[in-house]
């Protein structure tokens, strides 16, 4: 057989000239049940996971995106806690600056009053040790007097003249 017959009888069905209606038709039921069975069995599950992948894509990119907001919030909130955390920072900071400025006031305000008291009690214990000093000077000089007068005299005096001839004498120096 030549190659142009043999292509004949391939294409056209029929090696003797006529086509072959019923091969063809159990062909075209066959590949409408092969079709149908395709559709039920294969096309509808792989339909289905198809469309069921679709949907997890779709909620996992709106979850995506709501993490994504989340996230923008949480930033924003920590932005702003931090920004607080630092404002109250700061204000503790000057509160202690400000503290710091009413004790050390404090502090040298009690010393001021200290100092003034030392200066106060310093002073009253130098005119007492004066009066003292000026009470045993008087008593020095008065027993000098009275020595040198009882020299003078050449007699003792007793110890009330001596106080007597003392404030005597003291009454005319004040009196002076």
């Amino acid at each position: 057989m030549p190659v142009n017959a043999l292509t004949n009888s391939f294409v056209l069905g029929a090696a003797g000239g006529g086509v072959e209606w019923g091969t063809v038709i159990v062909t075209v039921i066959t590949f409408a049940i092969l079709l149908a069975l395709l559709k039920k069995f294969a096309w509808g599950p792989l339909k289905e996971v198809m469309d069921k992948r679709e949907r997890d894509i779709n909620r996992d990119i709106d979850e995506a995106e709501e993490a994504k907001l989340n996230a923008q919030k949480l930033e924003e909130e920590n932005k702003k806690t931090l920004k607080q955390t630092q404002d109250e920072v700061q204000r503790i900071l000057e509160d202690a600056r400000v503290q710091a400025r009413k004790q050390h006031e404090e502090i040298i305000h009690e010393a001021n009053i200290r100092a003034n008291g030392m200066i106060e009690t310093a002073q009253s214990e130098i005119n007492s040790e004066k009066e003292r000093a000026l009470a045993d000077i008087n008593n020095q000089v008065s027993e000098l007097s009275v020595l040198i007068a009882s020299k003078v005299l050449k007699k003792e005096i007793s110890e009330q003249d001596q106080k007597e001839l003392v404030d005597k004498y003291l009454k005319e120096a004040g009196d002076k």
